[in-house]
């Protein structure tokens, strides 16, 4: 038998279109408190199964329908008004057997009492609220061989799932039931679980305890391992995810990269960090997670699953958060306001799927001078990179000051620095036949007008621009003198510049070889 069990949210996994995809296989539906009657309608309309509630400490707008009085346990007219008024039935205080599957269910509502709000019992109350059911429980051990299956509460056993504030602690009443009447579940609800990772069942002698908040499914023999109607949940669930992986890839049509998960190591080549710091085990938020170290072309931005090969992983991981298998904490590494992940990307999957907002982690930071924003995109990061880099070379030389740098622009990291080699080289070769040391600004205003100017007046004039639409002038210059430097190492000093040229010209352009050749030459024949 197959039981969905719903609590204190209304789940958009449950109030949704596919309710019926999702949850038609289920045989019963239990209600653990703080639930509109309406949702529960909307449930039982959709999936016309029977469903058993107890009322919480919240929503209590329809509990007078079900009881004359707050102060009645059970109420005289409780049996006739009870039933099938929402089609649902109200079990806050009875018990009751379902003939269809042989069911017995008793049903404990409300909470510990912290201030003066309806529905709330101290735990002298809800001990005097059990005696009433001890005769029906006593009269299905002597007809039925057991005195119930499922305990249906709102509030938690103390010490299990409960918490140390007034409201959320549980009753000792619960515990003592469950010695006493041995249920196989108690099924509660009031404590909320934000976390996949929370603890979501526990095991007290021969009870299971289940915190149902949200929504659970369980099978009342197997409990919540080897369940069939899991295997098929984690089958669509993965159908799903995989076709948002396929409608995000259609949007980002236009800008492949928005739609593509960041690359750790190309990240952290861009950015160069420093020192590791080791954070500890921490709380994160699953929007913050931007990248993976090695499974970044496995998953969407958004960690969708892009591949049909990660199927079984992911399904067993979903099975995993489906029937509350506590899973170790993910491990990621942080640069900046980012996260990539280390281990743990089918459970970053599973969380961003179900709708997790956030995941245990155990986090190393890796320290940056370049702060990126959480939501940047590799060409973002690219770029704040370039402004950095040129803002740190400006600084450290005051270049502005000595040539026009607004005209010298970059697409890629490290050309300014490699602009800085390049003075410095420049200066150096012209100091080799100099009694004096020529000045860093000399040289600078050299290196601009003899060297950089007249290659980049060449590239202009010949539009060799044309042939690298997403480059700059500035881009062109470093790949021809990189270009002649690499030459110069494989064949000697003394190879000509305009012969370099010539050969990278020929490289990207027909047509282009013998005009730049042969203007480089004129220009530094005497160089060569």
């Amino acid at each position: 038998m197959i039981i969905l069990s719903v609590a204190d949210h209304v789940d958009p996994l449950v109030y949704s279109h596919s309710i019926k995809d999702r949850f038609g296989g289920i045989d019963c539906i239990l209600g653990a408190g703080d639930l509109d009657i309406s949702y529960y309608e909307y449930i039982v309309s959709c999936l016309n199964k029977p469903l058993y509630f107890v009322f919480g400490n919240h929503n209590l707008k329809n509990l007078s329908f079900f009881r004359p009085s707050p102060d009645s346990y059970p109420a005289a007219d409780w049996k006739d008004r009870s039933s099938r008024g929402f089609g649902s039935i109200c079990v806050d205080g009875k018990v009751v057997r379902d003939k269809k599957y042989n069911l017995i269910i008793a049903g404990l509502g409300g909470c510990r009492r912290y201030n003066k709000g309806e529905h709330q019992f101290t735990e002298f109350q809800m001990f005097m609220r059990i005696i009433p059911l001890i005769p029906r429980m006593f009269f299905n051990r002597i007809f039925q061989r057991r005195w119930l299956d499922i305990l249906l509460t709102h509030a938690t056993p103390a010490g299990i799932h409960d918490r140390d504030d007034p409201c959320h602690r549980g009753f000792k009443s619960f515990i003592w039931f469950m010695r006493r009447f041995k249920p196989k579940y108690l099924i509660h609800g009031h404590v909320h679980l934000y976390d996949i990772n929370a603890q979501r069942a526990s095991r007290f002698d021969d009870t299971t305890v289940l915190n149902a908040y949200n929504h659970i499914v369980f099978d009342l023999e197997k409990g919540m391992n080897d369940n069939p109607f899991v295997e098929t949940q984690a089958e669509s669930d993965f159908s799903k995810a995989r076709h948002k992986a396929w409608i995000q890839s259609l949007k980002s049509v236009v800008n492949p990269e928005a739609g593509q998960l960041l690359s750790f190591h190309d990240i952290k080549s861009l950015l160069k960090p420093g020192a590791e710091k080791y954070l500890g085990m921490q709380v994160i938020a699953i929007k913050n997670i931007a990248g993976s170290e090695d499974r970044y072309q496995d998953f969407s931005r958004h960690f969708f699953p892009k591949k049909e090969h990660l199927r079984n992983r992911w399904m067993s991981i979903d099975k995993a958060h489906l029937t509350d298998v506590i899973l170790p904490p993910i491990k990621l590494f942080k640069l900046g306001d980012m996260y990539f992940v280390r281990d743990g990307n089918h459970r970053v999957s599973v969380a961003r799927s179900q709708g997790v907002m956030s995941i245990d982690a155990e986090v190393i930071e890796l320290t940056a001078e370049i702060t990126v924003k959480k939501t940047a995109t590799r060409d973002e990061i690219q770029k704040a990179v370039i402004a950095y880099e040129r803002r740190s070379v400006l600084d450290q030389t005051d270049l502005e000051r000595i040539i026009p740098v607004e005209m010298i622009e970059f697409t890629s990291p490290g050309r300014w620095y490699e602009v800085l080699n390049h003075i410095e080289g420049h200066k150096y070769f012209i100091n080799m036949n100099s009694q004096k040391e020529m000045p860093f600004e000399d040289a600078a205003r050299s290196w601009y007008n003899n060297l950089y100017t007249p290659i980049t007046d060449i590239i202009r004039e010949e539009n060799l621009i044309s042939r690298f639409p997403d480059r700059t002038e500035a881009d062109l210059y470093i790949w021809i003198i990189k270009h002649w430097h690499s030459l110069k190492e494989k064949y000697g000093p003394e190879y000509p510049l305009d012969q370099a040229a010539s050969e990278y010209a020929a490289a990207h352009g027909k047509g282009f070889s013998s005009r730049i050749g042969k203007r480089i030459k004129q220009l530094f024949g005497f160089r060569d």
